[in-house]
């Protein structure tokens, strides 16, 4: 018995140790493994300017991060170093993401390629707006496994409503280069990258809702994935919708099998609405209109991430969580990856929130960094593999359970 955290790749042997360690560690309070997956801001450079973006909003003004720090970007060398030492650790899932786009980093094919050669499982997040043929190519043949295209929109208007450097055209150039990978794709009879458009949902583009849906089947991408906009207090809060948008589009996304089954007969496909349960339970929060997405869920359940994630940043510090930016637990260029997963920082953040108390002021310290309280309420970014591990380990018995403590003896 394995905890099954995979939603993208083939369940490998190498897969299921992994996870099996994880869960036995979570049993024991112990460090078996490193941890499964392990997400990389390769840069902090952006060509984009999205509007709720916690970076590079124009909306930020002097809260946008500054020329010096958009600078930063993790050493190829580096790069691959840490990839070997993760390898070793037993971590299978790299995804590539942060506060600028991974394409911005001059080696990004190269490391993907890399990750790839080492049998690990590959994700990234990406405007997608600097991909060529060339790396489209190379992207499928790599092996990629999956990807999140950040699109916000369905439209060349809704587009433009939350891209301030865009124009309409670029709009168009997006969905032309998701057509040409996945027709690469069937031309060289692969399924992979999978593809999701990733939709974050502000006053400027809610209504385009059925077009957010419809160019998904156009473009013959996998998959739809919606969430809503994650505010910089006195800054992006204009951005929020208010509970009557917030009501409107609930009802719409309830609604949507209608329209995604008349697609489906328009375009003879399907596409993947991935975590439209989730997406109907924020927008249907009661503190949506201040930005608070997860108060109605969160301490329902352990927090799982000590043991199943970490976060490099572009200028190397290491983070226990998603929204953990205030307290780094170390720096890749002081002290190696295996060494901080063991120190003492992170197990303290791992004593905290396997046991999570709302009440624990430890927490006051989790959120982004313009953020004050506790963050996890407002909107907690590790929640779907959260969520995943507890359904898993909560389907351990005690026959169940002794057969995955003896994954530590692998």
């Amino acid at each position: 018995m394995v905890l099954n955290l995979l939603h993208v790749g083939q369940s490998r042997f190498k897969d299921k140790v992994s996870q099996a360690k994880i869960a036995a560690g979570i049993l024991d309070r112990k460090i078996y493994n490193g941890p499964w997956e392990v997400q990389i801001d390769l840069t902090n450079a952006c060509n984009n300017d999205c509007v709720g973006c916690w970076c590079h909003s124009p909306l930020l003004e002097e809260l946008a991060m500054s020329k010096e720090t958009k600078k930063k970007k993790i050493l190829h060398d580096v790069v691959l170093r840490l990839i070997d030492d993760l390898h070793a650790m037993g971590t299978r899932y790299i995804y590539f993401t942060g506060g600028g786009d991974p394409f911005m980093h001059p080696k990004a094919i190269e490391i993907i390629e890399y990750v790839k050669s080492k049998g690990m499982i590959c994700d990234m997040s990406t405007n997608f707006s600097l991909v060529t043929k060339n790396i489209a190519q190379r992207l499928v043949k790599s092996g990629m496994n999956h990807m999140n295209l950040s699109l916000w929109a369905g439209s060349p208007e809704s587009y433009d409503a939350t891209h301030p450097n865009k124009k309409p055209k670029d709009f168009i150039h997006f969905v032309d280069m998701v057509k040409y990978i996945s027709d690469f794709k069937k031309k060289k009879r692969k399924k992979t990258p999978i593809i999701h458009l990733y939709q974050v949902i502000s006053k400027r583009n809610y209504w385009d809702f059925d077009n957010m849906i419809e160019v998904a089947f156009y473009t013959g991408a996998d998959g739809i994935d919606f969430t809503p906009t994650d505010v910089v207090p006195g800054k992006t809060d204009s951005l929020m919708l208010s509970r009557e948008q917030a009501n409107w589009l609930s009802d719409k996304v309830k609604k949507s099998d209608e329209l995604i089954l008349r697609l489906e007969k328009k375009y003879n496909r399907k596409i993947d609405f991935r975590g439209k349960d989730h997406f109907i339970r924020r927008l249907e929060n009661i503190g949506v209109e201040h930005g608070e997405y997860d108060s109605n869920i969160i301490g329902s359940m352990p927090c799982y991430a000590g043991w199943s994630f970490l976060r490099i940043l572009a200028d190397g510090n290491v983070n226990s969580c998603l929204k953990s930016v205030r307290i780094p637990i170390g720096n890749i260029y002081k002290n190696s990856i295996k060494e901080i997963w063991e120190n003492k920082k992170q197990q303290e953040f791992r004593k905290h929130t396997i046991d999570y108390d709302n009440k624990n002021p430890y927490f006051e310290n989790i959120g982004n960094e313009h953020q004050t309280g506790n963050g996890c309420y407002l909107c907690c970014d590790n929640l779907g593999m959260n969520q995943a591990i507890h359904g898993e380990m909560k389907r351990l018995n005690g026959h169940k359970k002794r057969l995955v403590k003896l994954a530590k003896y692998f």
